[in-house]
């Protein structure tokens, strides 16, 4: 499920978001689409993490992990 699936089953976007590098990052050859994540916060039911593409920027949206908090503590800026 890739981010516009997600804001259109809430029916609104993000009310925070940002981006992180995971370690992958690091890794030599590593062509992966989550050598960056995004987190986003959707207010009165938790976070929601997605691939944010490669090292170069290219591909990610990919739907990878689901937390379930709505009192918002999930999201770690």
């Amino acid at each position: 499920m890739d981010m516009s699936e997600v804001q259109n089953i809430m029916d609104r976007a993000p009310d925070r978001s940002h981006t992180y590098e995971s370690g992958k990052r690091w890794i030599p050859f590593y062509f992966g689409n989550d050598a960056r994540r995004m987190q986003a916060l959707f207010r009165g039911e938790g976070c929601l993490i997605f691939t944010d593409g490669n090292v170069w920027g290219g591909a990610g949206g990919e739907l990878v992990e689901i937390q379930s908090d709505a009192s918002g503590a999930c999201y770690q800026p």
